[in-house]
């Protein structure tokens, strides 16, 4: 189960009208990368593949290739926030201003890191590298709004990393039920990460009785003397859950 927060604590700048996506991209500064992907749009990667050219075996004539790597033009589009006092682009936008002044700038300064992955699925693939960065003014269709369409160039390999929102291998666990349940009694645990289950607390008394049905489900007995507020702990290998609220009967 991956792990949302960077999804989930994504915010536009105040006054931003960006439009919500599901793609994550970070830029780093000052050594770390940041989350930018608020106040930007339709980002997109725009993979080419690099390929070289070969025969088909056993078929002369017949030409085929192999993809021995790829080039990467990610592009995105930036509402600019300005302040309304100053007319300044807003603080939380310092990064938009440094991109800006990358694009105009030569060789190295010219060039910056970042990351861009998927919101949500830590299955698909995650990619870093050191790109170029040009720019264009972008339409809006707005009087009093602006922006910028930036485009980047891989400056070198872009690698495939593992996704910054991959979880950490810890039970993630989403519901106990049925609620107000009472010493005896059977609850049924579901979430992530279920199968290696080593120990399991309730009200922070280690559980008994207990069965593993699959990665997302498992039953649990209360054991006795729970009652009123018994959080739920389930432990495996890589470490202990987060507590799940219960109360019991």
């Amino acid at each position: 189960m991956a792990d949302h927060t960077l999804y989930n604590t994504t915010a536009p700048s105040a006054g931003s009208v960006a439009l919500a996506h599901q793609k994550i991209l970070r830029l780093k500064i000052n050594g770390v990368f940041v989350n930018i992907t608020g106040d930007i749009n339709n980002l997109a990667g725009n993979p080419a593949k690099i390929a070289i050219p070969r025969e088909v075996y056993g078929t002369k004539g017949r030409t085929s290739e192999d993809i021995i790597g790829y080039n990467f033009a990610p592009s995105f589009n930036v509402e600019a926030i300005r302040d309304p006092e100053t007319k300044m682009i807003v603080a939380a936008q310092a990064w938009l201003i440094d991109l800006l002044n990358a694009a105009y700038a030569e060789g190295e300064a010219n060039k910056r890191e970042f990351q861009w992955f998927d919101a949500f699925d830590d299955r698909l693939p995650a990619l870093e590298g050191k790109f170029s960065i040009a720019v264009a003014d972008l339409n809006t269709g707005y009087a009093d709004k602006g922006g910028y369409t930036f485009s980047l160039t891989n400056d070198g390999v872009v690698d495939k990393i593992v996704s910054p929102i991959a979880g950490t291998g810890v039970p993630i666990l989403e519901s106990a039920s049925p609620a107000g349940q009472t010493t005896g009694d059977q609850i049924v645990v579901r979430g992530y990460k279920l199968t290696g289950t080593t120990t399991v607390t309730i009200d922070g008394q280690a559980v008994a009785e207990r069965l593993v049905v699959d990665d997302n489900t498992l039953v649990i007995v209360i054991p006795a003397t729970v009652s009123g507020s018994a959080p739920i702990v389930v432990t495996n290998a890589a470490g202990a859950s987060t507590a799940l609220p219960y109360t019991a009967a």
